[in-house]
């Protein structure tokens, strides 16, 4: 299925079955635990990025844009437990407890701009409501460990190889921020292609940090 094409089926089914309507059962789903039986995500573009939801489910859609645009609490209360659950899974797989006394818990900025227009940045929102599940003080969540310093063009709207290039130094590590030998949880609500996380996994290594792990709601 081509890019386009998908978008475009995206666009029809949720023309369909309006966002607002979705979100309202899955608020229903949140309150009977349902949520966690959305379709998983495959993505096996790189070992270090583990997305949680399929989202081509429309519903998995729906979640997204009710935490990005709408800010809702209630859903973002719930994927922030998801993703906690989710984290927790890997860092075993990873073998990452030993010898680690906290892990640096950060979300992809955004830019200034878009921090203007929107009021408030989506992934730290998810990485707040992670904290909140908690329980063991597993993570130390330092919202500014990264600045997005570039206003780049949306990457959904460019292909492979212009993703990488968009993104190319669009990304600085906090100089106040000691990453060094540190291990970096990312999150963010979606990955598609990888270019964005992979960017700034590059640019964390560079800061000294010594391990990554990026986990996003959906893919």
């Amino acid at each position: 299925m081509s890019f386009s094409f998908k978008k475009s089926f995206e666009f029809l089914v949720d023309f369909i079955f309006p966002k607002e309507e979705t979100v309202a059962s899955l608020e229903k789903m949140a309150d009977t635990g349902n949520i966690h039986a959305l379709p998983s995500a495959e993505f096996d573009n790189y070992s270090f990025i583990h997305p949680v939801f399929n989202y081509r489910d429309r519903r998995v859609r729906a979640l997204v844009w009710a935490i990005k645009y709408k800010r809702n609490n209630k859903l973002a209360e719930v994927a922030g437990e998801i993703l906690y659950e989710h984290i927790l899974g890997q860092l075993e797989d990873y073998s990452l407890f030993d010898n680690q006394k906290k892990f640096i818990l950060s979300p992809v900025p955004i830019s200034k701009k878009k921090m203007q227009e929107k009021g408030f940045n989506q992934a730290e929102l998810l990485c707040e409501k992670i904290v909140e599940n908690d329980t063991g003080n597993l993570f130390d969540h330092i919202t500014d460990v990264l600045e997005k310093t570039k206003n780049t063009a949306p990457q959904t709207t460019l292909k492979k190889g212009e993703r990488l290039e968009n993104l190319k130094g669009a990304f600085v590590v906090n100089p106040k921020i000691n990453v060094s030998g540190k291990t970096i949880i990312l999150i963010d609500d979606v990955v598609t292609t990888g270019a964005t996380i992979v960017e700034i996994k590059r640019t964390l290594k560079e800061a000294g940090a010594k391990k990554f792990i990026a986990f996003t709601l959906a893919h």
